[in-house]
């Protein structure tokens, strides 16, 4: 009999793999309240690239990806409302809708400012720095209509923007223009929260080689990303995708020197986490909940950090807080509730400049789709039946809320909305470290002025007289056109060293991990030593030193 159910199971699968993965199709007509077709309304999927506009009847037709099993449609138009209906994937592969749009309200005259005064930079710089982030790709991202967005401050200083029309953000780094229809924006310089439709069209490369760079770059910053993390929580693989995660039973600001997670775990301030430990699968609602009681630390170990707390982990980190103990997101890894999450340290700094839309997968990356995630689900979570074998249950969403914890509710003041709040403020700082080299002056120094912090740190060197700065295909290398022959310059490497707020590194990798990772506006000086004082620091800056004091 066992036999006869394993082949009907094997049978069978197939056949459920087909009709899992198939993709489905949305169509439809738009018309208005006098039953008038809309003619070039943008019709969309909020969060990716899958879009369209309506024809000369108004009607239009999208495919959705097999693995969307729930999509939020939007609709817009000039000088109507902005319609957003959320639609499950359904047996058949067509769905004809009729949407209708209401009259919306009627935009004021707008008067155009011929110059801004210093008070509006410093508004701008807290709404441009909150909303694109701070990530190596900063500088490549940009809004084109900034004339569109209102800045102002509320009663606790805090920034808080509103746009006129949706911004328009290119980022160069990835080829895409992202529409953003803002909802909401506040930011006091440090905690940001953002929230709206987005909408993400891809740009067209002017060669296979800036397709190629392209293509590494949204690579690059989706396997660093909370949401891949997110997608490898449900997978239950979190190590495999470079992710190692720590429950904070004792959470601390400073950090008296150095120290190592292993020492951390044994005085009972981090404990080791599991995947299972804090994710399910809800098959109820056909979403994955994100749970923890206390303040998680999850290490990003694909990005060395020169600047190490951890001797043992030294990978950039950071702290997600679940103020209400739990959230809920798609197979996709996009919080469809993020039910007030604090996020500080590394995935801090994210905002529009490493974002990817909902859609994006790369193709090297390992295929998951909602069979799988399914299966997974029946095979591990039982959630909602017992089986005759089972004793206990994992919790629902519901017997969660029975043990106290919260949704919609905010538990704490720095949660300024339901949402994300993005904190680029530092965590575990290292109090009274030693620092080395501090006494010996440079032989050249570059001005920095207020106008640089749109500019990559490179562009700076390049203002280094005899310092050479070249790109090969999106990798910088840098040298002195020539180095100190009285001294041994060690391994071949022409590469300078690198003296940061204090401490030595020759190593060439490190020192290019730094000053690809480094800010401009997070620069206090920068220098370098080439002549007499390169003998302070020995055969280990014979290929000269630059010098680089921070702000922190």
């Amino acid at each position: 009999m066992k036999s006869i159910i394993k082949f009907l199971i094997l049978f069978l699968l197939p056949t459920y793999h087909f009709a899992q993965n198939s993709n489905w199709q949305v169509s439809g007509k738009i018309i208005d309240k006098s039953k008038k077709n809309v003619q070039f309304a943008n019709v969309y999927i909020n969060n990716t690239s899958i879009g369209t506009t309506t024809d000369q009847n108004g009607d239009f037709s999208l495919r959705i990806p097999a693995r969307f099993s729930k999509i939020d449609l939007v609709i817009s138009f000039v000088g109507y409302e902005t319609l957003k209906k959320t639609i499950l994937k359904s047996d058949k592969k067509l769905q004809n809708l009729v949407f209708t749009l209401q009259t919306g309200i009627e935009l004021k005259e707008v008067k155009v400012v011929a110059k801004h005064d210093n008070e509006w930079r410093k508004k701008w710089k807290v709404f441009n720095r909150g909303l694109l982030g701070e990530s190596e790709f900063f500088k490549d991202c940009k809004i084109l209509n900034p004339e569109v967005i209102v800045l102002t401050y509320d009663k606790k200083k805090k920034v808080v923007a509103t746009a006129r029309e949706p911004l328009i953000i290119q980022n160069d780094a990835f080829g895409l223009k992202i529409r953003f229809q803002m909802d909401k924006f506040e930011s006091d310089g440090e905690k940001t929260y953002f929230s709206g439709l987005k909408y993400f069209e891809k740009m067209t490369p002017g060669s296979p080689q800036e397709q190629r760079i392209w293509e590494k770059h949204k690579k690059k910053s989706y396997r660093d990303s909370f949401r891949n993390f997110l997608v490898a929580l449900k997978d239950n693989k979190v190590e495999e995708n470079g992710f190692a995660i720590f429950k904070v039973l004792l959470p601390k600001e400073m950090y008296f020197g150095k120290t190592t997670v292993n020492q951390e775990v044994k005085d009972g301030t981090l404990k080791p986490c599991e995947a299972e430990e804090i994710c399910m699968f809800d098959r109820e609602t056909e979403e994955f909940v994100f749970y923890s009681e206390y303040p998680l630390m999850i290490f990003v170990t694909n990005r060395f950090n020169p600047i190490k707390l951890f001797t043992d982990y030294p990978y950039y980190y950071s702290i997600v807080n679940l103020v209400n103990f739990h959230a809920t997101f798609g197979e996709n890894g996009w919080l469809t509730k993020p039910n007030g999450i604090l996020i500080q340290g590394y995935w801090g700094h994210e905002g529009f400049a490493n974002m990817l839309p909902d859609d994006y997968l790369p193709e090297d990356f390992i295929k998951r789709d909602s069979t799988q995630n399914d299966i997974r689900a029946i095979a591990s979570y039982s959630i909602g039946k017992k089986t005759d074998n089972e004793e206990t249950q994992m919790d629902t969403p519901a017997t969660i809320a029975s043990k106290g914890f919260k949704s919609d509710s905010i538990a704490t003041k720095e949660i300024i909305a339901q949402g994300v709040v993005y904190s680029s403020e530092p965590v575990g700082k290292i109090q009274e470290e030693k620092k080395e080299f501090a006494i010996v002056s440079n032989d050249i120094t570059v001005k920095i002025s207020e106008n640089d912090q749109n500019l990559s740190v490179f562009d700076l060197l390049r203002r280094i007289p005899g310092l050479m700065v070249t790109n090969v295909q999106g990798q910088y290398q840098i040298h002195f056109r020539s180095t100190n022959t009285n001294l041994d310059g060690g391994g071949g490497s022409l590469t300078p060293a690198l003296v940061y707020d204090g401490t030595f590194f020759d190593d060439e990798s490190t020192v290019m991990n730094i000053l690809n990772n480094l800010n401009v506006r997070d620069i206090k000086s920068l220098g370098a030593v080439k002549y007499g004082n390169s003998a302070a620091f020995g055969a280990r800056g014979a290929n000269g030193t630059i010098v680089i004091v921070t702000n922190k």
